[in-house]
C-alpha cells in the first residue's frame, strides 16, 4: 500500500519540476520574441493591409488557446485536447463517454492500429508495447492473471477461492479494418508414479491444473459508425486434479472439472458518439462443478451446487452533461441483467433446482479539466445498485417439496478515484488514487501509476 502511493507522489513530483523547468524556458523564450517584434520598425503602408498575423500563432505561443473560430463554441465530448489515450488510472468507474484507455483498446484490438508506444503501469504489473509496420500493427503484452484489469469473467460471476498468481501473455495484430489477440496464462503439471515388487504393481498418473489457468481469443472491428468486439475462453476457476491408478489391475479413476467456457458480444457506438455514446453486449458462460469417480466399471457422478448457465444482457450508456474549452464532465449507466441457470442436484430421492436473475446498475460520472497544453485533471465516482434480484430454490422428496424464494434490493458503498496526466514529448505520466468514501482513515486507498513512451 505504501509503495503505491510513494510511487504515486513520486510520479507527481518529477513530472510537475519537468513543466516547471519547460514553463521557465517557454517564458524566457516568449519574452525574447516579443521584444525583437517591438524593436523591428513598421512598413510603410499606403493602403490599408490585413495585420500581421499576432505573436499568440507563432511556433512560440501556447497551441492550447483555441482558434478564433471556435470562440464561445463548446469543444466536443472526447475531442480535441482531452481525445488522447490514457493509461488504467483514468475512468476508474466505467463510463462509457470516457477517453481511450491502454486495456480497453487492447480488448477492442482493432484501436491499438497505428500506435506506436510502451506502456508500464508498476502498480498493476503490466507492461504492454505496440510497433506498427505498415498498416500492421504488432502487439505484445505481459501482465498477471490475478491482477488483469478487463478479467476474462463477466462482471457478476464470482468464484471460489483465489487465483495462483502466474504470468499472463498476450500477443496480437491490429489493422485499421481488425484486431485479434490472445491471452494465455499457464499453470499445469503432470507426475507418473510406479512401484513394482516380485508380485505387485501400482502405476499412478496425476494432472493438475490450477485455479487461473486459462486461455482468451478477442477480436474487434469497426461496422461503419459502430464497432464490434468479442472473445471466447477456457478458464480453470478451481483446481483441478485428475488421478488414475491401477494397483494389480484394479484401475480407479478420479476426474473433476471446475472450468468455465464462456463468450461475450458487444456493440457500440464508440467511433461516432457525439452527444450519446452506448454499448449493447451479451455474456454467455457455462460453469462446470463437479466430479467423475470410476471404479472398475462403475462410475459414480457428483454435481456441486455452483455448477450453472449464465446468460447476460448488458446496456451501457452516458453523455456530456457539461463542456466547456477546458472541462467536460459525463453521466453515465450501466446496467445489466444476469439470469443464472443452475444444474439440477440429485441426492437420493432429493432433486433441488435453482434460478437467480436480476436487475443490476451502475451510475457513474466522469470529469476532466485541462490546466494546461501538459496536464489534465480527472475523476469520477460510481456505485452498483441491485435495483432488484429474485432467487428461487425448490427442493423435491417424493411427494414432499419445499420452496423458496428471496427478492432483495441494495444501493452498495460508493467509490471515488481522482488523478493527474501530465505529457511533455514523446512522455506521459498518469497517476490517480481511490477509495470507498466514507472508509475509516482512507482504509481502501489505493494507488495506479502509468507511463507512456510515445514513438
Amino acid at each position: 500500500m505504501n509503495i503505491k502511493l510513494i510511487s504515486v507522489v513520486s510520479a507527481l513530483a518529477v513530472s510537475a519540476a519537468v513543466a516547471q523547468d519547460y514553463d521557465d524556458e517557454y517564458e524566457e523564450s516568449t519574452s525574447s520574441t516579443e521584444s525583437v517584434q517591438e524593436e523591428a520598425p513598421a512598413a510603410p503602408a499606403p493602403e490599408p493591409e490585413p495585420e500581421p498575423a499576432p505573436v499568440a500563432e507563432s511556433s512560440t505561443s501556447s497551441s492550447f488557446e483555441a482558434p478564433a473560430a471556435s470562440e464561445n463554441v463548446p469543444t466536443p465530448a472526447a475531442t480535441g485536447t482531452f481525445n488522447v489515450l490514457h493509461g488504467n488510472a483514468y475512468n476508474m468507474v466505467g463510463n462509457q463517454f470516457g477517453a481511450s484507455t491502454i486495456d480497453g483498446d487492447m480488448e477492442a484490438v482493432y484501436k491499438m492500429s497505428g500506435r506506436k508506444l510502451f506502456y508500464v503501469e508498476p502498480s498493476g504489473e503490466e507492461g504492454v508495447l505496440a510497433l506498427g509496420s505498415g498498416s500492421m500493427t504488432y502487439l505484445l503484452a505481459f501482465d498477471n492473471n490475478t491482477t488483469h484489469k478487463t478479467n476474462v469473467t463477466p462482471a457478476g460471476v464470482n468464484h471460489r477461492g483465489d487465483y495462483v498468481n502466474m504470468g499472463l501473455l498476450t500477443a496480437g495484430i491490429a489493422t485499421p479494418t481488425f484486431g485479434v489477440a490472445v491471452d494465455v496464462a499457464i499453470d499445469k503439471a503432470w507426475q507418473s508414479d510406479e512401484e513394482k515388487g516380485p508380485d505387485n504393481k501400482e502405476t499412478e498418473d496425476r494432472s493438475t491444473t490450477e485455479a487461473g489457468d486459462y486461455i482468451n481469443v478477442k477480436f474487434g472491428a469497426p461496422l461503419g459508425a459502430f464497432d464490434i468486439t468479442a472473445n471466447v475462453y477456457w478458464l480453470t476457476y478451481r483446481q483441478e486434479v485428475d488421478v488414475e491408478t491401477d494397483d494389480n489391475g484394479a484401475k480407479t479413476e478420479t476426474d473433476p472439472d471446475f472450468w468455465d467456457i464462456g463468450a461475450s458480444l458487444t456493440l457500440s457506438n464508440s467511433p461516432s458518439a457525439k452527444n450519446l455514446a452506448w454499448a449493447l453486449g451479451l455474456d454467455f458462460l457455462r460453469q462446470k462443478s463437479d466430479s467423475r469417480v470410476k471404479v472398475a466399471n462403475t462410475t459414480t457422478e457428483t454435481t456441486n451446487n455452483d455448477a450453472f448457465i449464465f446468460i447476460q444482457p448488458r446496456f451501457n450508456f452516458a453523455m456530456p452533461v457539461f463542456t466547456a474549452e477546458n472541462a467536460q464532465v459525463f453521466l453515465g449507466l450501466n446496467t445489466r441483467l444476469p439470469i443464472f441457470i443452475f444444474d439440477e442436484i440429485e441426492n437420493g430421492n432429493q432433486t433441488t433446482n435453482t434460478y437467480d436473475f436480476g436487475l443490476f446498475s451502475t451510475p457513474n460520472v466522469l470529469a476532466e479539466m485541462s490546466l494546461n497544453e501538459h496536464w489534465i485533471l480527472f475523476g469520477g465516482a460510481a456505485f452498483t445498485w441491485k435495483v432488484i434480484d429474485y432467487k428461487t430454490e425448490s427442493v423435491e422428496a417424493g411427494p414432499a417439496s419445499d420452496d423458496t424464494s428471496i427478492i432483495s434490493m441494495r444501493t452498495n458503498a460508493t467509490n471515488a478515484n481522482a488523478g493527474l496526466r501530465f505529457s511533455y514529448d514523446h512522455l506521459v505520466i498518469e497517476a490517480s488514487v481511490a477509495d470507498q468514501l466514507g472508509s475509516a482513515a482512507w482504509s481502501g486507498l489505493v494507488g495506479n501509476l502509468g507511463i507512456f513512451l510515445m514513438f
